[in-house]
């Protein structure tokens, strides 16, 4: 049984009138255009080669430098948990939201873990902190990458 209430086909939202479930099929966990692309936009012009997008890797990591062992996670606000003030509260369906958040921020956690121990330099970006502090986040790779050789 499902753990969220009501019917996702027939009810409505606020964004166009589409039912719930049209709308949750319109998100995707890779491609983001605000995010990844915007992050694709800004390592060209930065300069930054050698990455490569989506590889088969523990947690499915945004970017990947193979050669360096660095990984980029690119984490949504809202459905990471990020308290930066973006992150908009749900109206409905609450406590299934709470715990669904709180499940992606410990799978965070386990992966990034996990991750370490296999040799892998992690970096983390917050939808927020790239559309206000791009340059910040470049430089933030670019430690990552100068410290792995």
């Amino acid at each position: 049984m499902s753990r969220w209430p009501g019917n996702a086909e027939m009810e409505r939202t606020t964004f166009g009138g589409l039912s719930r479930g049209q709308l949750m099929s319109r998100i995707h966990s890779t491609g983001n255009q605000t995010t990844e692309k915007r992050l694709v936009v800004l390592l060209r012009r930065a300069g930054l080669s050698g990455w490569r997008r989506h590889r088969p890797l523990l947690g499915r990591p945004d970017f990947v430098w193979p050669k360096a062992k660095v990984v980029v996670f690119v984490d949504g606000c809202f459905w990471h948990g990020h308290d930066c003030g973006k992150n908009v509260s749900p109206k409905t369906n609450v406590e299934a939201w709470r715990e669904k958040i709180r499940r992606n921020k410990e799978r965070d956690r386990r992966v990034d873990r996990l991750l370490r121990q296999q040799g892998w330099q992690i970096v983390r970006i917050w939808e927020c902190e790239l559309a206000k502090k791009p340059d910040s986040c470049i430089d933030r790779i670019r430690k990552a990458l100068g410290t792995r050789g």
